[in-house]
């Protein structure tokens, strides 16, 4: 019973996700996966994956991505603001824009704005039709659920945003938020604006804290 899990992996039925940041560590991995026989689906944090970027693509390994976290650790040291951009750039690759980082993880769209805005320094041009997949289908890939979710195809789930401009503008707002096929958010209806937490507790707004 103590090897299940890791005789899921090697047989493919558990995708195999690693936490790391330097490339050594990366190639080690992809190595002791060709080896074994198992799939990697994704490499996370990974803040030199732009010095592997062409063999996670030959391979077909996403790379689930701070947007500009370097420094904070030495094994964090060499990471580079264009690191999504980069690792984006081969074909067949899978760049992903993450955050384990509460605050970050609610605005993944400024996130990866943030992304477009170094590459376009460096000389890459990114057009907002390709890092949108960047939080959409590449996570869903990552996860083996792009069959299901990710894009917006007729049968598929997807929880929906309406912007009232580019996602990418700081200055962009929801219009509209749709979950599980609901409109769950509507900026002109009232009746569907949900109150935050730390509002629940001002003077005037309907609901107490219990």
């Amino acid at each position: 019973l103590k090897l299940d899990t890791l005789a899921g992996a090697i047989n493919g039925d558990i995708l195999v996700h690693i936490h790391c940041y330097r490339a050594d560590e990366m190639t080690t991995m992809l190595d002791l996966a060709d080896e074994f026989g198992f799939k990697i689906a994704a490499f996370h944090h990974g803040v030199e994956a732009y010095k592997v970027a062409d063999r996670l693509a030959e391979e077909g390994v996403c790379g689930a991505l701070w947007a500009d976290w370097w420094g904070f650790k030495m094994e964090a040291f060499d990471g580079i603001q264009e690191n999504i951009a980069i690792v984006d750039r081969p074909a067949g690759s899978c760049a992903i824009v993450h955050s384990d980082s509460a605050e970050g993880i609610q605005r993944l769209n400024q996130e990866a704005a943030k992304v477009m805005a170094h590459a376009g320094l460096a000389g890459m041009d990114i057009a907002p039709e390709r890092a949108i997949r960047w939080l959409t289908a590449n996570a869903a890939k990552s996860l083996g659920v792009l069959e299901q979710t990710g894009t917006l195809e007729a049968g598929k789930m997807a929880d929906v945003v309406l912007w009232n401009g580019n996602p990418f503008s700081v200055y962009a707002k929801a219009e509209q938020v749709y979950i599980d096929g609901a409109r769950m958010f509507d900026r002109n209806d009232p009746a569907r604006q949900p109150k935050a937490d730390f509002m629940l507790g001002q003077g005037g707004v309907t609901g107490g804290v219990r």
